[in-house]
């Protein structure tokens, strides 16, 4: 328990079967939606099963565990020029 207290696993961000199946899903949506940007096969993209509150990198305070909007960016900072 002290572990997952650590990385705010817990009531707020609870552990259950089908976590990591759930969490891929939604980071997949994230870093699909960039790829297809990327690709040119279309010009807007909307996963709204990832980020639903505020993932972090050392934890999950919210409502879910991946951080999907920075997979997306790294994904699209592949083909675009950095700011």
């Amino acid at each position: 328990m002290k572990q997952l207290e650590q990385i705010n696993v817990g009531d707020d961000c609870p552990v259950f079967d089908g976590l990591y199946s759930l969490c891929q899903t939604s980071a997949g949506g994230s870093v699909g939606g960039a790829i297809n940007l990327n690709n040119g096969s279309c010009d807007v993209v909307v996963n709204w099963a990832s980020g639903l509150h505020h993932a972090k990198r050392r934890g999950a305070p919210g409502f879910f565990y991946v951080n999907g909007i920075v997979l997306a960016i790294l994904e699209l900072l592949k083909h675009h020029d950095r700011v």
